[in-house]
């Protein structure tokens, strides 16, 4: 397996292709294992920095040749996770040897962007295995194996590639706010977070409409860590946010009883839009119908409504 760090970039999809269509079900894990240690994306990844770093600089504008560069980096990781796909999809036993081998991966530092990209994939195109996967990202994530800078480095490096799992990403977000586990809950509101921030408006819209389900679910955590991630939205998205502040607008909490609630809700009230035409929906996208729809108790009633 030394041959795969050799490999060129534009080569790599063909070589994996050839390597997985000719494993043997015994060897299956072995191989597989030896592949995802000498596969290194960060490779694929660096003609896109040096893109980043050039733009940066104004006396230094950007070539045809480095943009040419960063769209064939990028089309050879599309192939190469296509490949995989086909893999999983149509040769028996391949999904179950690729979430073996990464089971079987101990050392935190050992794992990988391509891990949980693989992940996804998987829990994607194969519908039996879902449950497994959502049992090992449960376990893995708690001992740090899959830390959130992982996630963060996925969807900021490889937004192109993930985003045919949008559907996964929701599903496993969605579930991951409803574990016990404070983690697993903190990694499932992080993929909200960055599905929104690297996806187009359709996904937008989606995470929007989940997280109000949460909010509306009735379970405490679920609103509060739900809560919590629109207002970061807001924060970090205005503009973006402010395209499905209907959706926002029409939540109706059951129980705002509580000081700190309001408070949530009030903070995402206190940044000022970008244009007095974005106002009302900006400064309100939290809180507005809420305090309408639900009388509030008389310590926390708000003077200014």
């Amino acid at each position: 397996m030394i041959i795969v760090p050799a490999v060129k970039l534009e080569d790599l999809p063909v070589v994996i292709k050839f390597i997985l269509h000719n494993i043997k079900a015994v060897d299956a894990v072995e191989v597989i294992s030896a592949l995802r240690k000498n596969l290194d994306l960060s490779s694929c990844i660096l003609p896109l920095q040096m893109l980043s770093s050039q733009s940066k600089l104004k006396s230094q504008p950007q070539t045809s040749s480095s943009t040419s560069q960063v769209s064939s980096s990028q089309n050879c990781v599309k192939l190469l996770f296509d490949v995989i796909k086909s893999a999983v999809r149509f040769q028996k036993g391949i999904s179950e040897a690729w979430i073996k081998a990464i089971e079987n991966t101990v050392c935190v530092s050992d794992h990988k962007v391509l891990d949980l990209i693989v992940l996804l994939l998987i829990h994607t195109t194969n519908t039996k295995s879902r449950k497994q996967i959502e049992r090992v990202l449960r376990n893995k994530i708690p001992l740090g194996c899959v830390p959130e800078q992982l996630l963060q480095s996925a969807f900021r490096n490889h937004s192109l590639v993930i985003k045919d799992f949008f559907p996964s990403i929701l599903s496993l977000a969605q579930t991951f706010l409803h574990s016990a586990d404070p983690c697993v809950v903190s990694f499932g509101s992080c993929m909200y977070k960055q599905a929104f921030a690297a996806f187009d408006s359709y996904c937008q819209q989606e995470v929007v409409s989940a997280l109000v389900t949460h909010v509306c679910g009735g379970n405490d955590v679920e609103m509060d860590i739900s809560l919590d991630v629109l207002t970061d939205l807001v924060t970090l998205h205005t503009s973006s946010l402010i395209r499905y502040a209907t959706f926002v607008k029409v939540v109706y909490l059951p129980d705002l009883t509580s000081p700190k609630r309001i408070s949530k809700l009030s903070a995402g009230s206190c940044y000022p839009a970008p244009t007095p035409v974005l106002g009302d929906d900006c400064r309100y996208p939290l809180s507005l119908k809420l305090f309408s729809a639900v009388p509030l108790p008389a310590q926390v009633q708000p003077s200014h409504l």
